[in-house]
């Protein structure tokens, strides 16, 4: 599709579109009015071709609004003069790249196919996520990690854990609302412009198809629901939207695990309320078991939830340690899991800086993350279980 602010660019562009023997024209139009109604009719469309000089909407706002309601539609934007600032400008919208309206017909033709090859691939990714997305109707687990403080490893640990459950077998979504400074994409190296704050409007009535939008599918398994990228839209994130989108994922997926980050916001307590178990994460010093402390008890006061009901998680551990895991848990004054993280930070250096979690390779490190996988029971198969309320435990098997 092509939109062309005059009959004279029509004619030139059309002209070069006829050559390109893989590429078919389905139209051209005058305004964006028509590009936003002639979309809806056309879910197979590949690509859309916009000049920057059309009207009457300014082109980056057509150009974002094309990204909220068809996402999987590749937009490229034709100007006269490429400029940084306007291509800057135009990947922040959402735009898949930025031509020149002089580009020769080898440009044209390269940067259509690559643009209609990404298209189709996230077609098939979102037709994949909408099938796979159970609506049994059963009623899944939330696993909600919190920092004492930053820095503990809230999202390295979420990670590692909704991968390892994935591995399992188990239907498993992992969830950002550490919504100012939330950075899951760096930890799975993916690229993605939807996020929780596209739900907010729809929160009363999320479908399938809804999340199917929204969610990024890991190949390795797990659905991933991002923070915003823009950290001021997490603040359209309330209380009511998060127990909304929460709900429909517990509804959907067997396990739900939420990357709290280590500040509380409307929309993490809530996550925190509704956890089947919330688990706070600690480094072996004052300060971090502390701000535990504080956390806890500030859950406590406000009825989020009881302290009590609280498991804590130490990271960093080592023999070495002045503080150790039963010294920590009376300065805690809760429960903590029985396994704990070592203190091995190159061991983790190369699955950050790769954003692949399968690059950790650490043996040590690998056999930690899955007992505490099996101590939160992220391994149990509510399928299996048997009378007398036996569930049977389905172990991932050793990473290569």
């Amino acid at each position: 599709m092509l939109g062309a602010p005059n009959a004279e660019l029509e004619s030139t562009l059309t002209t070069r579109f006829d050559e390109l023997q893989e590429t078919d024209l389905v139209s051209v139009h005058r305004s964006s009015r028509e590009i936003i109604e002639t979309v809806s009719k056309l879910p197979n469309l590949d690509v859309v071709l916009i000049h920057n000089e059309l009207g009457p909407l300014p082109v980056l706002d057509l150009i974002r609004e094309l990204s909220r309601t068809h996402p999987q539609l590749a937009v490229i934007l034709i100007v006269d003069d490429i400029q940084s600032e306007t291509f800057t400008q135009a990947m922040e919208a959402g735009a898949r790249g930025v031509l020149s309206t002089n580009a020769t017909l080898e440009e044209l033709d390269a940067r259509i196919t690559t643009a209609a090859d990404w298209s189709r691939t996230l077609r098939r990714h979102l037709e994949a996520a909408s099938l796979d997305v159970p609506v049994s109707g059963g009623r899944g687990s939330i696993l909600a990690i919190t920092g004492g403080k930053g820095g503990v490893g809230t999202t390295t640990t979420a990670v590692q854990l909704a991968m390892l459950s994935a591995k399992a077998g188990r239907v498993v979504c992992l969830v950002d609302l550490d919504l100012q400074t939330g950075d899951i994409p760096s930890y799975l190296d993916l690229s993605h412009r939807r996020s929780i704050a596209d739900l907010v409007e729809a929160a009363d009535d999320i479908s399938a198809a809804m999340l199917a939008d929204t969610l990024y599918v890991h190949p390795d398994g797990p659905h991933v629901l991002l923070a915003p990228s823009e950290g001021e839209r997490g603040e359209d994130v309330t209380a009511r939207a998060a127990r909304q989108v929460l709900g429909a994922l517990r509804s959907r997926y067997e396990v739900v695990i939420v990357d709290c980050g280590s500040a509380m916001t409307e929309a993490s307590a809530m996550a925190v309320e509704l956890a089947d178990t919330a688990l706070v994460l600690l480094t072996p010093d004052l300060p971090s078991i502390r701000g535990g402390q504080r956390l806890i008890h500030m859950w406590d006061r406000l009825q989020v939830r009881n302290k009590k009901e609280v498991m804590g998680l130490l990271t960093r551990h080592s023999r070495k340690n002045e503080i150790q895991p039963d010294f920590a848990r009376k300065l805690l004054g809760t429960g903590m899991l029985k396994h704990s993280l070592p203190a091995n930070f190159r061991a983790l250096e190369e699955a950050g800086n790769t954003g692949d979690p399968l690059k950790l390779t650490d043996d040590a490190f690998r056999k930690a993350f899955r007992q505490v996988a099996d101590e939160l029971g992220l391994f149990i198969d509510p399928k299996a279980q048997e009378n007398g309320g036996k569930a049977a435990k389905k172990k991932p098997e050793p990473a290569p």
